[in-house]
């Protein structure tokens, strides 16, 4: 009886080893499932023609902005998200201000109605072309043109 009484320090010790590894490696995780070779893919397949500053006309498919299958961006003192689906095109110009960190995107619903939203230059536009992955950052862009 000795022995066991002995022993038990040991075998919890161990205990709380392997349990703390398990919690450590199931933490992990296995990624984001909803990614392929980077590249963020929405449930919906949006399909856009890109124009960027320099003219150059792209094309695509699973259009995303930020991962995401929406615009984010202020609207005065608000806040808004536009919806893809509710977008038939989005026109992209530099803020009034010199040094901005935003981007304006006049962005045109398929109601015909236009908003102009401030969307932050370092965020990104993800999509995949004929060519491969596309990623561009909004400062980048001069159109989006959505098609179904």
């Amino acid at each position: 009886m000795n022995g066991i009484w002995n022993r038990c320090p040991k075998i919890i010790r161990r205990l709380i080893f392997a349990f703390t590894i398990a919690l450590f490696l199931g933490g992990m995780g296995g990624g984001d499932e909803n990614l392929t070779g980077g590249l963020p893919l929405p449930e919906k397949n949006f399909v856009v023609g890109i124009t960027d500053r320099t003219g150059m006309q792209t094309e695509s498919s699973r259009l995303t902005w930020e991962g995401k299958v929406h615009f984010r961006g202020k609207y005065g003192e608000a806040t808004v998200n536009v919806p893809f689906a509710k977008i038939s095109q989005v026109d992209f110009r530099p803020a009034n201000t010199g040094t901005s960190s935003y981007t304006v995107a006049t962005v045109t619903l398929n109601s015909g109605q236009q908003l102009d939203l401030s969307l932050e230059n370092q965020s990104n536009v993800y999509a995949e072309t004929p060519f491969g992955e596309l990623e561009i950052s909004v400062a980048d862009l001069r159109q989006l043109d959505f098609s179904e």
